[in-house]
């Protein structure tokens, strides 16, 4: 045999060896019975700015330095990185490392512990706030709609907040997923890597009550990368429970513009009789009001005001705000949305989801014999190629 089959003969066990190990996690699929979707329903509103704080705090919950020598892919150092947000007067800044959380050794007015989840080739991450550790379980290659409802029960608990980050991002969440994935808070519908307001619209229209958080992704601080889409919270004090508390009620609104700079400010979102009226605290270049899967229901320029007739079909109703001045030709504001509900309280996105045993096994078993037949035809090629002179 000459050098380079037996080279190759060893690589290619070595690749099958590995390929093997990387995929043991999906022994561990699990099948869900989907429950079909439910839009908003009821004649009661629940409004996320029926009530507001003393004030509103400037936050970005999603960023990386350097760790692992550059391999998870950062440039600075958390120093650097909190430096840039402190410039630009961020109450709240969080590093989100891969599957890694930062420790609270670093002189900050909140410290809130956040880690991008993610182990697999199709960036389907979730963002998680205040975990104590990090769980790393993920299924590194192809995902369906049962692994990502999997991995997002795993992450899930009472006392923390899960996000998609980026959704249209490579792989990320179809349209068809986000008709049935539960058990998440947070959705972020505006990045510098991705703009995913669509999709956003895609699970509300499905009813699921999930609210938009704006974030840099940023993975170095150089200019243009911070300061382009952060979130404002509503807080009555300057805590982290407060944070997470109104962050999970929905009494937020993202933003994309630029330097971290507010253009406008939310002054009242009422409900009366089914009329929806938004006041801002300045005129507006343009507030245009949506519902169900984006679709435009009302529009008002240069003003401050704008109200709704909110109609039987209206399941929910979000609005966005454009903004622009000679410094700065581009700010776009997204707000939460009123929905429908039966008693007008906050609705929940978790759901007990019930496991079909039958498909599971089936699934493990299909998987088991797609390694088996993978490893023979890799045998048998072997043979033919180690055959030729």
């Amino acid at each position: 045999m000459s050098k380079f089959k037996k080279a190759l003969s060893i690589g290619a066990i070595i690749l099958t060896c590995s390929f093997i190990i990387a995929t043991l996690p999906y022994y561990k699929t699990v099948i869900y019975k989907l429950p079909a979707p439910k839009p908003f329903a009821g004649d009661t509103f629940y409004n996320p700015y029926q009530t507001t704080g003393k004030q509103w705090i400037k936050a970005n919950f999603h960023a990386h330095s350097i760790m692992h020598f550059g391999l998870a892919n950062g440039d600075n150092t958390p120093e650097e990185m909190f430096a840039v947000y402190d410039s630009m007067h961020y109450d709240l800044a969080c590093i989100s490392n891969y599957n890694n959380i930062l420790p609270n050794n670093y002189p900050k007015r909140y410290y809130l512990p956040a880690y991008e989840h993610g182990l697999n080739t199709g960036a389907i991450h979730r963002l998680v706030l205040n975990n104590q550790q990090a769980d790393r379980f993920d299924f590194p290659f192809y995902q369906n709609v049962h692994h990502k409802q999997q991995v997002l029960n795993l992450q899930k608990s009472e006392d923390n907040l899960v996000g998609l980050t980026h959704p249209v991002f490579k792989t990320g969440y179809s349209k068809s997923d986000l008709k049935y994935l539960t058990n998440y808070d947070l959705f972020e519908g505006i990045s510098v890597r991705a703009t995913s307001i669509e999709r956003w619209d895609e699970a509300l229209s499905h009813g699921h009550p999930v609210w938009v958080i704006g974030n840099d992704d940023a993975h170095n601080t150089r200019f243009g990368t911070c300061g382009v889409c952060w979130t404002m919270v509503n807080v009555d004090s300057l805590t982290k429970d407060e944070v997470l508390k109104n962050l999970k009620s929905g009494n937020s609104y993202a933003t994309r513009g630029w330097v971290g700079q507010e253009m406008n400010r939310i002054k009242g979102v009422s409900i009366d009789s089914n009329r929806y009226v938004l006041e801002l605290e300045k005129k507006s270049d343009s507030i245009i009001l949506k519902s169900d899967f984006g679709k435009t229901v009302a529009v008002a320029t240069h003003a401050n005001k704008i109200s709704y007739t909110i109609q039987e079909t209206d399941t929910y109703l979000r609005a966005e705000l454009f903004d622009t001045e000679p410094w700065n030709n581009y700010t776009k504001t997204y707000l939460n949305p009123v929905v429908r509900t039966v008693d007008g309280t906050c609705p929940s996105n978790r759901a007990t989801l019930e496991i079909n045993k039958t498909k599971t096994w089936l699934w493990r078993m299909g998987f088991l014999i797609f390694q088996f037949v993978l490893g023979v035809a890799i045998v048998y090629l072997l043979k033919m190629i180690l055959k030729i002179k």
